[in-house]
Order: structure tokens, then sequence, then C-alpha cells
């Protein structure tokens, strides 16, 4: 199930801001007695001489807190861990890039991590938990019912948390202070009732709540920097596992979880002397009795402690947690000697379980005693949560009841060992008999291995390590125990030992440090790398590269590759191995290349498809040259990235073989740009068949970034084909840009003066024109109708115009040098520019231009607009060029070459 872990990124982020503002709202309305923002009306002072009337302690304690957890138990550790306003408020100077760092290897500065062997790295869970046994001390003491309290004592977390988001790389302040996270480790236990089984799933890198980003081009990617491993938020039951024993301060702080609770909710209720509806009501939170008696001696079922409050209160709280502890490790004891059948693992099963009956014990007693609802539904509302939390967590015992390290290893082995089968599909569809290999489960899959046919046996001892090579760099196999984790597989491969460490010394051939670091080293590294190799990925695509030796070059992109490396703290030996994952002959280059061959065959393809279709309908040309700008940025970017491949190279000879089937305009350009292209025209040309359908060439445009593309593909489509247009509409363009006219014609309003745009294509000057380029001779063009003789511009006046004639026909009047002031020098065709060599030149008029017999339609520029259009149009500035060279043709053919080189 990856229903939480495939939740959209952007939804998460802006539920996090909801949360982080309504915090900072309740945080300065406890502060500010006046300011008052809750609409609610939720105070029940009851009996209560000494109370007050501020709803923002019942808000927190008996809402906010109760439904973190309710969202722990009964829906995943993921979701909470991905929302949480303190974790988002701790990577604020990550955010900004402003974390404290110190000089590494090599004098780079880093950011600091927490390292394992340290203090913090070690003690975390006893300083987490002690400073939620402190938490609990405070509510009774002061902040279960003080506004100023409460007020105080987020605002100090809030901090607390961006100085250890400054302070240390990763989430610090949720793996090793935040006093919750232990909490939610003893929850979630080896796996939130319906979280992900994330070492099953092979699908995504990114798993259950890791840390996660939009790159440049919004593609999700991890922002892992393995501040911790193994990691709750990447799969929390291999923490579960790796942690099961020698973490300090894990086990005392389980066993202790159920009596602290009880005794923190049994205390409130002696002291209050009132029965269970005081906590259920949250009558404690308006109760201000005990704010003034910190230092009172703590009466409790009418004894005189004589101790001061301040004092007993915590003392009587880790009492409690201490009873709990011994009561469950004697109740473990008796486990483990009930469960000698499992020899030993009796010791593991044993304490495995009884951490599951304090789970249990422990959520089911605080729900017991809190009512998320605030009594809004009354108390049948209380009763049915309740209901809900005990059958949640009933499911999730039975689950985790008869789990153990074991069952974990062989699932997670089998997910290696099914990525590797699926190398040999097509040799087991008669083992399979119509099943996928996702179909299978774990010891289906197992016994598939036993059963490999016989022609494919010798790729056992390949499989079985690359197996290992898989969990070796995901951290989930310890070189040290391989050997005994690892016979299952090898008995179902049919191997040996020495086949085991064949294998090992293969791979240590390869990456020698397999033998130098330890599982968690090396899950860090792996983690470290994957996430740093997703951001190279992003900075390649944003630049259209297709391998490093183009980035590199480039000072800019070397800024970024150093700001990689220095946010994921990669040394020299892991920097050096993930570059050579995208060096000019590496998999990930070929791969691309492979991509990008696909990519232009099916770009000429749809557009020999679209220029058959563009003879009968003068509509579709103008996206001819749309196709033709995405075809010339393709062999740009494709063919710097083939010179390490020899000419004989079959990538190369793939790619040679489409040159010929791109039109002259595109060649054109790239021999210009590359000369290596001259050398590929004597290739055969390659085929195209089948070509798709005009109308999906024509629908494959609608998601093109120019807006006034996918104006054009929705306007020629609904004169096409109106029902294919409506599906166009019901596809969105998310993430890329519109306009108001596709807008409006999204809405059902025609394209403003369409008749003008079909004009435009039926001149010379329109004919090649792209969408964005005929819209912009429309934006900035008048049409103006001439009467016949009407004179357009004459002789001596100022260059401010440049017209283009639509209709009819001009004639150019001016000195014809033997006397006629006013002779007929020239006609101009329709199509043809005029008054474009004053604007040039920028001279006064030397002719007069006027309308011949006939009416005659011209679209007229502005100097300004005119000067715009060739700005920003490169394909009317070069169709411009185009008739101005055939106008120059034509005089020349009229003068002859002698009279031109006179």
């Amino acid at each position: 199930m990856q229903l939480f872990s495939a939740w959209p990124e952007r939804q998460a982020h802006l539920t996090r801001w909801v949360l982080l503002l309504g915090w900072l709202g309740l945080i300065v309305s406890l502060l500010i007695p006046d300011v008052d923002p809750w609409p609610f009306d939720i105070n029940h002072c009851g009996a209560l001489l000494d109370c007050h009337t501020h709803e923002g302690n019942q808000i927190f304690w008996g809402l906010v807190v109760p439904s973190g957890l309710l969202i722990l138990v009964v829906l995943s550790h993921e979701v909470w861990r991905r929302i949480c306003p303190l974790a988002f408020i701790s990577q604020v100077f990550r955010a900004l890039h402003w974390q404290r760092t110190v000089p590494g290897k090599g004098g780079r500065r880093e950011v600091v991590k927490v390292e394992a062997n340290s203090w913090l790295g070690q003690h975390h869970v006893q300083l987490q938990w002690t400073l939620f046994i402190a938490g609990l001390s405070l509510r009774l003491l002061v902040v279960n019912s003080s506004t100023l309290g409460l007020g105080l004592l987020l605002l100090t977390t809030l901090a607390a948390a961006l100085v250890v988001g400054w302070a240390y790389g990763g989430k610090a302040w949720c793996q090793y202070v935040c006093p919750m996270a232990p909490v939610q480790t003893i929850v979630t236990g080896q796996r939130s009732l319906l979280g992900s089984p994330a070492h099953m799933d092979t699908s995504s890198k990114i798993t259950q709540s890791m840390c996660r980003t939009y790159g440049e081009k919004g593609k999700l990617q991890s922002a892992c920097v393995a501040c911790q491993a193994p990691c709750i938020d990447i799969d929390s039951e291999r923490a579960y596992w790796q942690t099961f024993s020698g973490k300090r301060g894990l086990d005392w702080a389980w066993f202790s979880y159920p009596g602290l609770v009880l005794g923190f909710f049994l205390l409130i209720r002696a002291e209050s002397r009132e029965g269970v509806d005081y906590l259920r009501t949250g009558l404690w939170a308006y109760d201000a009795r005990h704010v003034d008696a910190i230092l009172q001696p703590l009466q409790l079922w009418g004894l005189n402690t004589l101790l001061p409050r301040l004092l007993s209160l915590p003392a009587l709280l880790v009492l409690a947690g201490a009873v709990s502890v011994a009561l469950f490790s004697w109740l473990q004891r008796q486990l483990e000697r009930r469960l000698v059948a499992f020899g030993e693992r009796a010791g593991e099963r044993a304490l495995q379980r009884t951490r599951l009956l304090a789970t249990v014990l422990a959520v089911n007693i605080f729900f017991w005693f809190a009512d998320p609802s605030l009594g809004a539904l009354g108390g049948k509302g209380g009763q049915l949560i309740r209901s809900v939390v005990l059958i949640a967590s009933g499911m999730w015992l039975y689950r985790g009841w008869s789990r153990d390290k074991a069952t974990y290893t062989r699932e997670s082995t089998s997910a290696s060992l099914r990525k590797q089968l699926e190398k040999l599909v097509p040799e087991l569809d008669a083992v399979l008999e119509g099943r996928s290999l996702q179909e299978l489960s774990a010891n289906e899959v197992f016994t598939l291995a036993k059963v490999l046919p016989v022609q494919i046996s010798a790729t056992k001892r390949g499989i079985y390590r690359e197996v290992m090579s898989d969990l070796f760099d995901s951290g989930r196999l310890d070189r040290a125990a391989a050997l005994v984790q690892l016979e299952e597989l090898r008995q179902s491969l049919g191997l040996v030992e020495e086949d085991h460490h064949v294998a090992v010394r293969e791979l240590a051939i390869t990456d020698p440090r397999i033998l130098q670091l330890d599982y968690r080293q090396r899950e860090i590294r792996s983690l470290r790398q994957e996430a740093a190799a997703e951001a190279i990925e992003d900075l390649l695509e944003a630049s259209r590269t297709l391998d490093l030796s183009a980035a590199l070059a480039s000072p800019s992109h070397q800024e970024g590759l150093e700001r990689i490396r220095s946010d994921f703290v990669l040394d020299e030996a892991s920097w050096g191995e993930l570059l050579a994952r995208f060096g000019p002959t590496s998999a990930y280059s070929t791969q691309r290349l492979e991509e990008e061959w696909e990519e232009l065959r099916a770009q000429l393809a749809a557009r020999a498809s679209l220029e058959l279709a563009a003879a009968t309908d003068p509509l579709i040309r103008p996206l001819l040259p749309v196709i033709d700008r995405r075809l010339t940025s393709l062999f740009v970017v494709i063919w710097p990235s083939l010179s390490p491949f020899g000419d004989d190279d079959p990538l190369v000879q793939r790619f040679a073989a489409l040159l010929p089937l791109a039109p002259p305009s595109v060649l054109s350009q790239l021999r210009r740009r590359e000369e290596r292209l001259l050398l590929e025209a004597g290739h055969a040309a390659g085929s195209l068949d089948p070509l798709p359908e005009p109308a999906e060439a024509l629908e494959a445009l609608w998601l093109d970034p120019d807006p006034d593309t996918a104006l054009w593909v929705l306007w020629v489509q609904d004169r096409r084909a109106p029902v294919r247009a409506a599906a166009l509409r019901r596809q969105p363009r998310v993430g890329l840009p519109d306009s108001p006219a596709l807008r409006q014609l999204l809405a059902g309003v025609d394209v403003p003066h369409s008749e003008r745009l079909t004009q435009l294509l039926q001149v010379p000057l329109g004919a090649d024109l792209s969408p964005a380029a005929l819209f912009s001779m429309l934006r900035w063009g008048d049409q103006r109708r001439l009467e016949p003789g009407e004179v357009l511009f004459g002789v001596g006046d100022q260059p401010d115009i440049v017209a283009i004639l639509l209709e009819g026909r001009c004639e150019v009047y001016r000195d014809d040098g033997v006397g006629n002031p006013m002779a007929l020098m020239a006609q101009i065709r329709v199509g043809e520019p005029i008054g474009e060599v004053a604007f040039f030149t920028d001279h006064p008029r030397r002719a007069q231009v006027r309308a011949g017999a006939e009416p005659a339609t011209v679209l007229v520029f502005t100097a300004s607009h005119f000067e715009e259009l060739l700005a920003q149009s490169t394909e009317f500035s070069r169709s411009l060029l185009q008739q101005l060279s055939l106008r120059l043709e034509d005089l020349y053919a009229k003068v002859g070459p002698a009279s031109v080189s006179r």
C-alpha cells in the first residue's frame, strides 16, 4: 500500500504551512490574552471556582496531541512525519542554505551531521525520553491549564527546532532531539497498520515519509542526507529490526510508556478529586488551581506527601514508569520460557511480543482517558474513537505477533531476488503460467528460484551476486552475517558456501569498500549517493545535457555540482563513483541517448504526418515550424554526446540514419552548428513507418510549453474534429503557461480575428510562420483597407510604419531620373513587405506607395512594433529576409549581371 508515501508532496507542503500557521496563531493567542482568533466555544468550567476561559490549552492538549497520536495508530507514521510543523520549521535554515558548516576533507565546508559514534548519536533516545518525562511533568505542574505557560513552552520548542535545524543537517531535530520521536517509534513498531512495506517496494526510490523535494523541472526527488541510518522515514521495519537490541534507552522507553501514560492521567484525576469525565471533557484544561501550587505539598487521596508538587509529581511519574518496566520485563521472561521451541530466537520473539503488548496497552489507556472530539459528539463520539483505536491496535497486534527478523529478511531478499529474476522473464513465462513476478509472494519467489529452468542454471551465481550487491548497497545486509542471512537463498539457487565467497570476492573487485564499511556506513553512503544522483539527473535534464562532460565545462554547472556534493556530504571515493555513473559512455548516458532517439524518431514521424495533412489543410502548416524547433534542439543536444562513440557504433549509425529524414530547414541550421553532421550525408535513411494519425500528432502538441501552440492545436481541432477537441479541453495543461486567448477558447469563445489569421496563411510571408509568430503579427499589426489610388505614404515621409500587403496590389512611384517625378517604378505583390528599406536605413521615404486600380488590404506596423516583432520572432525575421532575397533576385534578373557589377 503506497497510499501515504505517494501523497503528492505539494499537498503535503501546503498542509505543513496550514498547520504551522495554525500553531503560530495558537501561540499568539496564548501569549496575548486579548487575541482570541478561535471560533470555538468549548469552555465548560463546570463547578470549578478557579478557572480561565481561554480554549487554547484544550485545543492543543485535547485536540492536537491526541489527533497526532490517532493518526499514528489508525493511519500511518508516514502521514504525521510528513506534515509535522516542528519538522517543517527545523528545515528553514536548510532551505535557505544557512546551516552551520565546518571544514571537511579537502578544505571544503560541509554541513555538520550527527555522527553515529558521538554522544548524541548513541544517547539520543535517553535524552528524548528524559525530555518526554519532563514535558509530562510540566503539564502536571503548569502547562495543562496555564495559557502563558503553554505559549512559552510552544515558543521554546519552535526555537529549539530552529536551532537544531541550523546546527545539524538533515532531520536532526526529529531524529535526535524531539521528545515525540520515541513515541512514534513505539506506536509504529515494525510498521503502522496502513503503512507501506518499503522493503517490498522496488518501484520507487522514495519510500514512506522519506525526505523529498522538487527539482528545477518539477520532478520529485529524494532530499535524504542520511542523517540517521537506519531511518524510520525510509523503512520503519528495517529501523525496527536493526535497532532491536543494543539501542541505548529504547527498551526502558518502550516498557515505561504504558506506566507513564496511566500514571499521568491518574495523577490528574487524583489531584482533582473528580471522575473520569473530568479527563474526557477536558475540564482540567481550565482548572487554574494548580498553577500557583507548585511549591505546596502534594495532596493525594487525602494524604499529604510533605514534598512539594515540584518534586513529588515528577518522582511519581518516574516511579510509574519504573513499575511498568518491571512488569513488562517480568512478562518478557515468562514469554521467553514459553517460547523455548524457537531455540535461539526465543528471546527475540519474547521481546518482540512484549513490545507489541506494551504499545497496545499504552495507546488504549491513552484514548480511554482522552477524547480528541472534545466532547463535540457527546459520549457516543468518544466511545466510537475508543472502539476504532481498539480495533486498529488489535489488527496491528495480530499482524505483528508472528513476525520476526527472519521474516523481514526473507521478504527483503525476495524483493532483490525478484528484480534479478525480472531480467529472465522471457525464459520464465512457461513457469509462471501467465502470472507476473510482482504477483508472487516471498515464498513463491524463493520456490521459483529453486525450479529455474536448466538452460538458465548457469546464471544462478550471477543472480546470487547481484542480490547480495543490492542488499549490501542498501545497507540491509551486514558482510559479517551475510553467509548466514543468505543461506536460504543459496539453498534455493542450489549454491554452496564457496559460491558465496566467490561472489564476495567479485563484488570486492568492483567496490573494495564492501570489505571496509559496515552495513550502517554502506547504507549512509547509498542514501547520500542516490539522493545526490537524483539531483545530478535533475541538473542534467534542466541543462539539456546527456552526460557530465558538458556540465563540467560550465562554471555555473560546476557550482551546482559542488553544492550537491556539499549538501549530501560525499567523500572523494563516493563522489568519484557517483560521477562515473554519468560519464559520456555510462549506462545513464546510453539510456538517455536511447530515449532521445525514440523522441527524435517520434517527432520526425509526427512532422511527416502533419506535412501530408497540411497539403489539404493550410491551418496545420504553422505547426511544422514548432516541430522543426524541437528537431533542431534534439539534434543539437544529441550530437555532441555521440562524440565518445565511434562512427561505426550502432548507436551513432541509428542516429545518422535519421538525418536524411530531417527537413532541409533543420539540416541547414544543424550544419552551421555541427560540422560533423556533414560527414553523415552518405548514410542511408531510416524508416518512419508507420506514421501516426494527424490527429494524434496534433494532440501531442497540446502540451507544448508555448500557449500559442496549444491555442492553435485546439482551434484546428475545433474545425477538424469537435469531439477530439472536447477531449482536449478535459486534458488540463498542468504546470504549463497559458494565455488570455487560450482561456477564452477553452471557454468556447472563438479565436479573435480568426479570418485575419486565415488570410495571413495565404500570403508567402506568413505561410511558414509558427502560431506564436502569426499571433504576434496580429497583436502588433493594424489591418487597413486602401481604396483605389489611396496613398499609404509619400516621398519625404518619416519611416514610422512598415506594412505587409494582404490583398490587392500596391504601386511604387518615384522620380525615374529623366524628369518624370512620379513614374511607376514597381508593383508590390501579395505577401511582400512595404517600406522596410527606409525602416532599416532610417531615412525619409524616397518613393510613394499607393493602392492600385482596385482596393488593397495591408497590415500596418508602427516602427516600434515592427522592431519588437523582429526581436521576438526569429521565424518572422527569417521569412522577411527570404522575401527580400527573392526581391533582390528579381531585380538582379531584370537589370542583368553587367548592371549590377557596374
